[in-house]
């Protein structure tokens, strides 16, 4: 009887010993399992938040590209138009020089058109812009590629002067100062675009420098054609202002623009790029 007590108590210390090894490897392998389960998650931005943009419409026509020609020769200068922006605003300076990379020295051909939005692109983070002043309603806030307007601006000045013909332009829904009131062409990424078609009978090159706080676009052609004399005007009518090209006395253009004046606010938001 003391053997057979003595077996049973034998085995049941074995089985209370052998309970406890697996109570400690189940412990561990909990723990062993949070350790491989457990992440780290990390965003970085590589483009234009999602909420800072206005909603895409839907694109337009397509036009076939436009190339550069830096070599090609274009000897009879058609017009030319200048404006002036701060250089000091940095991240304004950057988008400008941007914009104004994607338009020098570009060709278009005899009876192409011009898009300001398909040949210099979406403005992304991707593609360099920065946050500047933009505008959205009745308020100047942050957006990003704030300052190509005055570059779309100044393109339309340019081929206004070299009796192009304006197919897309509308102006700005708060008065601006780098070209006179009435004077503007505002952009914004697929929603509204600045457009003029070549029908000079020649090809012409786009020639667009900025540099020091000096924005500078021409346009050459090349073969040596007549214009006419050409006259641009803007006069005001009560609220709206009226844009004028008269070419040897006959108007061939007209476009109207009405702006609001800014509203006072500290706010700052986001935008898209105007």
């Amino acid at each position: 009887m003391k053997k057979l007590l003595a077996v049973v108590l034998a085995a049941v210390i074995l089985t209370a010993a052998l309970a406890g090894c697996s109570g400690s490897a189940d412990v561990n392998a909990t723990a062993d399992t949070e350790k491989t389960t457990t992440t780290t998650t990390t965003t970085t931005r590589t483009t234009e938040d999602i909420n800072t943009t206005f909603k895409e419409a839907s694109t337009g026509t397509v036009y076939p590209a436009l190339n550069k020609d830096a070599d090609g020769d274009y000897p009879y200068r058609l017009s030319t138009y200048t404006t002036y922006y701060d250089v000091k605003n940095s991240t304004r300076t950057k988008n400008i020089d941007n914009a104004v990379s994607k338009l020098d020295n570009l060709l278009i051909p005899d009876g192409s058109t011009f898009s300001f939005n398909q040949t210099v692109g979406k403005r992304t983070v991707l593609a360099g812009y920065e946050e500047a002043k933009v505008v959205e309603g009745d308020e100047f806030v942050d957006g990003l590629g704030g300052g190509i307007c005055q570059v779309s601006s100044t393109v339309f000045q340019a081929a206004l002067r070299a009796n192009l013909n304006i197919t897309v332009r509308a102006c700005h829904s708060l008065e601006i100062s780098y070209v006179p009131l009435g004077a503007d062409a505002t952009v914004q990424w697929n929603s509204q675009d600045f457009q003029f078609k070549n029908n000079s009978g020649t090809d012409i090159r786009m020639s667009i420098t900025a540099e020091n706080g000096t924005m500078t676009c021409s346009i050459y052609a090349k073969e040596d054609i007549d214009i006419g004399d050409v006259e641009i005007k803007v006069s005001k009518n009560g609220s709206e202002y009226v844009l004028t090209r008269t070419v040897n006395g006959e108007v061939n253009y007209t476009t109207y623009s009405k702006y609001s004046k800014a509203k006072t606010t500290t706010t700052t938001k986001k935008a898209a790029a105007r």
